[in-house]
């Protein structure tokens, strides 16, 4: 399975900020400014209050608050809410303590506040942190397409939140072999449930033996990504939920194998939770940086699309770019953005390559794929298999090369390695109840594990060795070591 992460970022950078009052010019979104030594500031009021909208229903699963430096207690006793409606007393209570990250166990909301009640109270805040992921059917946010259309049945009308009240809501293909309709969630879910709901009027045996298909492969426009469910019959106007059990999957396809076949859909929702985007907790370099296209501009998480928001190297031999998991991952998927204004043919002929080695600036890992080419502004995915690695490099070989990123995600399993127990037998001459000699081997493993990439990595003996005495064969002597006959 894919490790997740539920959000990894704040999702209150993307929300909007406000606050019962504001004293002096201690506004509320400072308290989104990732500087401590700067707050937001009530005045003192009854029941003070900040809130941010996060612009959607979160479940939020922990919310991170960083008290003020000085006149910490200005925060005793603040309440911290999270639910659906703006109003502020409303919503359900968590209490929290003046700094604390708190756990919220996913709770469902829009708004989150923190309250202090009572009167004659100033509410102070340093940095607050809103972490968790959106609720909801994912569906919504998705593309969807189909293998042909039959009037004005688009696609889209599967994904529009009406379950078909009207059968001109739903999506239609035409009568054909093989017909399929397709959702692409715009990055890589780990899919919990598919909702399907069926026509209402005639025809409705016309979704028997549909196929739910979850994966990553456009191959035959995905139809040969692995199987969720078979559907065998949905009643008429009816919404049937299909179990998917955590498949991973960018794409969700719909498809009815077989000939003179009409695919339609009333709706279709999906479920589940964004997989780990491995490349933001990493260190990105590249071999030379040209103007203020730093390598960390390329797991950004997209912030930027223009080319400011973009890595780029110097006009160089061999280009260069690479990031540190810093941690040895199983490798399913790297995504790369190409840039969207000028030049999108640099990105051509460039290596994927995922490994442990360092050699050669980690260029002589093993390749995961080669890109022919990104059309400017597209997001390209590239299927490694399973390689494992701790780096993930990208090389275009050649003279007078540059190469630009607007952003690497990577999707993996992992970390593969954590903690192991190896019995070794050793032959030394060495005395290794000795305990410092027992150090030495320690370091010289350290330092061969570190030339493979394993720099984070405590070893020690788990009991002291036992030293076992092996006699001698003088047959097996060296031949300088025999007599001449």
């Amino acid at each position: 399975m894919l490790s997740l992460k539920t959000f990894p970022e704040n999702a209150a950078l993307w929300g909007e900020t406000t606050q019962s009052s504001v004293y002096a010019d201690s506004y509320p979104e400072y308290a989104l400014d990732d500087l401590i030594d700067t707050c937001t500031h009530t005045n003192s009021e009854t029941d003070p209050w900040w809130r941010v909208d996060l612009l959607g229903v979160y479940s939020v699963n922990r919310v991170t608050i960083i008290n003020r430096i000085n006149f910490p207690s200005r925060l005793d006793g603040a309440v911290i809410r999270v639910g659906i409606f703006p109003d502020i007393y409303s919503n359900t209570i968590l209490e929290a303590s003046a700094t604390a990250t708190i756990s919220c166990g996913g709770m469902v909301g829009r708004y989150m506040v923190v309250h202090i009640p009572g009167n004659q109270r100033i509410l102070s805040l340093a940095e607050v942190g809103v972490y968790g992921y959106l609720a909801g059917n994912r569906a919504v946010r998705g593309a969807a397409t189909q293998s042909s259309t039959s009037g004005n049945w688009f696609a889209g009308k599967a994904i529009d939140s009406n379950r078909g009240l009207l059968n001109t809501a739903c999506s239609s293909t035409l009568n054909q072999t093989n017909p399929w309709w397709r959702l692409d969630l715009h990055d890589m879910y780990r899919v919990s449930k598919v909702v399907i709901t069926n026509r209402r009027d005639c025809c409705t045996e016309r979704i028997n033996g549909a196929e739910i298909r979850i994966g990553n492969s456009l191959e035959n426009n995905g139809s040969n990504n692995p199987i969720c469910a078979v559907i065998p019959d949905i009643p008429a106007g009816e919404s049937y939920n299909y179990s998917c059990d955590g498949m991973d999957g960018r794409y969700v396809i719909v498809h009815i194998p077989g000939d003179q076949k009409i695919l339609t859909l009333c709706e279709v929702e999906i479920y589940g939770y964004l997989a780990e985007n491995l490349a933001v907790d990493g260190v990105a370099t590249q071999s030379s940086t040209s103007g203020d296209g730093f390598a960390e501009k390329a797991v950004d998480r997209g912030l930027q699309q223009l080319y400011t928001g973009c890595s780029s190297t110097l006009n160089q031999t061999n280009p260069w770019w690479r990031l540190d998991l810093r941690y040895i991952y199983r490798v399913i998927k790297v995504v790369v953005t190409n840039r969207q204004d000028c030049c999108a043919e640099r990105i051509n002929g460039a290596e994927i390559r995922i490994g442990n080695s360092l050699e050669n600036n980690g260029n002589n890992n093993p390749i995961c794929a080669v890109i022919p080419a990104i059309p400017a502004g597209e997001s390209y995915n590239y299927s490694c298999g399973g390689m494992d690695g701790r780096y993930v490099n990208l090389i275009i070989p050649g003279d007078m090369k540059i190469l630009t990123l607007c952003e690497v995600k990577v999707y993996g399993e992992g970390p593969a390695l954590k903690r192991s127990l190896v019995k070794m037998q050793f032959n030394s001459i060495n005395d290794l109840t000795d305990p410092s000699m027992r150090e030495n081997v320690l370091k010289q493993l350290g330092s061969a594990l570190a030339d493979r990439g394993l720099t984070n990595v405590t070893l020690r003996w788990t009991q002291t060795p036992e030293r076992v005495i092996q006699k001698g064969n003088d047959a097996k002597r060296p031949c300088e070591n025999r007599k001449s006959p």
